[in-house]
């Protein structure tokens, strides 16, 4: 086999172990990114909710990532049900309104 050969095979080897070392260490930064952020929105919330209670601030800090991810699917939740819960809200004050005028209409019509 030539050198030139196996040069090129190496540069290729080479290119292809870097491309997967890059893919995997670009997939731990994001998730290390996601989490810091995850983080970031926890203690806003506990700053904002309970005036930056120090001790809750701690607890957050010593929080492991799945914990914290645990965390932002709940909230999640909580706030995809708030809005379900407003929507739910608003149907039925519109339907009590519509009942109430139809039984207004009901006792003049008798009256």
């Amino acid at each position: 086999m030539k050198t030139s050969t196996k040069v090129a095979i190496a540069l290729g080897v080479a290119a292809a172990a870097g491309t997967t070392a890059t893919v995997i260490a670009s997939g731990k930064v994001f998730e290390k990114v996601k989490h810091l952020s995850n983080r970031c929105k926890v203690k806003k919330f506990v700053n904002d909710k309970f005036d930056g209670n120090e001790k809750l601030l701690g607890i957050v800090d010593d929080l492991s990532d799945s914990d914290l991810d645990s965390m932002m699917s709940v909230l999640g939740k909580v706030k995809d049900g708030r809005k379900k819960i407003s929507v739910y809200g608003e149907n039925l004050k519109d339907s009590t309104e519509d009942l109430k005028d139809r039984l207004l209409g009901f006792v003049d019509t008798i009256l």
